[in-house]
């Protein structure tokens, strides 16, 4: 009888953070699922995020998990499931969205780091993270009278100190 090797299941969390310091009005938004939240897809023991700047090359990093950029708060990770990819294969998916994920394409509203973790968790586990994590965008489409200007267009790449080179996802196997 031939042995079978066991499938791998590797766990794919999205770590979310508060993009506002934390006060009382912050908390209660956060339990009622408002509030302006940034996130990252954590595997491997890698989290992967993105950011926009102004140039045609990955908006792509990578962070310590549950650190996230400068200027966020971690608040909570969510299992959205697992995947039986190889590592090769996850990190063809991460080199992938990373090509996809140009800095210059970021937008706050329509294209932004929810967007991306809710694509890479998808293309890795065929589920999406909740949406009550984008919840801010989608309601800024839906008003977009009501977002500062300022917030729309993405950070010149000065502005990204945590920009780190493609090289630095997952080992080339």
């Amino acid at each position: 009888m031939p042995s079978s090797t066991p499938t791998r299941r590797t766990p794919v969390y999205v770590n979310i953070y508060d993009m506002i310091p934390s006060n009382v009005l912050t908390s209660i938004g956060y339990f009622m699922g408002i509030g302006v939240f940034h996130s990252g897809v954590e595997i491997l023991d890698k989290e992967f995020n993105f950011g926009g700047h102004e140039y045609n090359f990955t908006g792509v990093f990578c962070v310590e998990p549950k650190v996230g950029p400068p200027g966020v708060v971690f608040k909570e990770t969510t299992l959205v499931g697992f995947t039986t990819k190889t590592d090769q294969e996850i990190n063809q998916v991460i080199q992938t969205l990373s090509k996809e994920f140009t800095g210059d394409s970021y937008t706050l509203l329509t294209r932004n780091c929810n967007h991306f973790s809710s694509e890479m968790a998808y293309r890795l586990t065929g589920s999406r993270p909740p949406a009550w994590i984008n919840r801010a965008a989608k309601l800024g489409t839906m008003f977009p009278c009501v977002v500062p200007q300022g917030w729309v267009e993405p950070p010149s790449a000065e502005d990204e100190e945590m920009v780190r080179d493609r090289e630095t996802l997952l080992p080339r196997q």
